[in-house]
């Protein structure tokens, strides 16, 4: 019975809808596992309907590198052609310094940048303190900025590493 069910089920994702649907998931960048997950079905039975059913294995062949470089090459197309809109799209994408609309200098995007990172920086070392004072629980703060300094610090070349009794 549950083979029979099994059957039926590749043969509704044979269907010129399902393939689509398919093929965005896979644009989208997801993972065999998730496809299979949004399928309703295991990825070993995805893998196996990839072996069996051609139409299957070659919805999910183009990923999201091949499309992109597809749509890539037809925008070039367009613009060499001399469709105006497209001309200014990919000059605007692809030469950014000479056409960018933004007001900003080369220099002013490189230190925008440069503070989106530092930002991330910050907010890592904001968990990491929160993780090793859960850790410590009500020890002082004076261990939990030995601790830090020695993150940032770190060693001689430029990595830090602790023992199991100081991060526990």
């Amino acid at each position: 019975m549950l083979l029979v069910m099994g059957r039926a089920l590749y043969k509704e994702w044979l269907d010129k809808d399902k393939l689509v649907l398919l093929q965005g998931w896979k644009r989208a960048g997801l993972t065999d596992v998730q496809i299979s997950q949004n399928m309703g079905v295991s990825v070993f039975t995805l893998d196996k309907w990839k072996r069996n059913y051609s139409q299957i294995r070659q919805a999910l062949k183009r990923g999201r590198s091949e499309i992109n470089y597809i749509v890539e090459n037809a925008l070039l197309k367009k613009a060499l052609e001399g469709n105006v809109t497209a001309m200014i799209f990919f000059l605007k994408n692809n030469w950014r310094d000479k056409y960018n609309d933004s007001q900003l200098s080369k220099e002013e995007r490189e230190l925008v940048l440069a503070n989106i990172q530092k930002t991330k920086a910050e907010a890592r070392i904001k968990e990491a303190k929160a993780i090793i004072a859960e850790r410590l629980g009500d020890e002082s703060n004076a261990k939990l900025e030995e601790l830090l300094n020695k993150i940032v610090q770190g060693d001689s070349s430029g990595t830090t590493r602790f023992t199991d009794k100081e991060t526990n």
